[in-house]
């Protein structure tokens, strides 16, 4: 289950990683393929989320909810797969709410290695914090112009893949030598 589990955040955490920089890259030429990508990844993530939780159960605290963020995932991924025309005029408060809810997640992970004994469970925090910090400046868009607030999703969506890679090669570890 554990292997499940890294497998999956170290495959998401590239895939938002590549998605980061394609947005940063150019962020006006693939609003519209953008949409197809977060579509599909967010499908793909969703439904790893509400698999691993009906194969594997809802015994641990932090699945029940996951097995949410499973559904709501999947909701919108096939929503921005669906109607990508109206998800462009809203995709920067959904980036930022999506990215807002990961960091949420990201806290429990470090809680987890708090409890795990790892003694540098605070900078899997901070990081965590900071990824907070990009969601809810994203959905206040304080930049105007849609290219920049892109290009700016995209360097949260980078963040958030090298952190959410960093934390989980970090927990495997601690894992692995107890």
């Amino acid at each position: 289950m554990l292997k499940y589990f890294r497998n999956s955040l170290i495959l998401t955490s590239i895939l938002y990683t590549l998605l980061g920089l394609v947005l940063i890259i150019a962020p006006g030429k693939t609003l519209r393929l953008t949409c197809t990508l977060i579509g599909v990844v967010t499908v793909w993530y969703g439904l790893s989320k509400i698999i691993a939780c009906r194969k594997y159960g809802m015994t641990e605290e932090g699945q029940p909810f996951d097995l949410s963020l499973g559904v709501v995932l999947l909701a919108l991924g096939l929503l921005l797969l669906i109607s990508p025309q109206f998800i462009v005029s809203i995709i920067p408060v959904a980036l930022g709410i999506y990215i807002l809810v990961d960091s949420v997640s990201a806290i429990k992970r470090a809680q987890d290695m708090k409890a795990l004994g790892f003694d540098k469970w605070w900078a899997s925090l901070l990081a965590a914090l900071a990824l907070a910090a990009f969601g809810v400046v994203i959905i206040l868009n304080p930049f105007g112009a849609v290219e920049t607030l892109i290009a700016f999703v995209g360097a949260g969506f980078v963040f958030d893949g090298v952190s959410t890679l960093i934390n989980t090669v970090i927990s495997d570890r601690i894992y692995k030598g107890r």
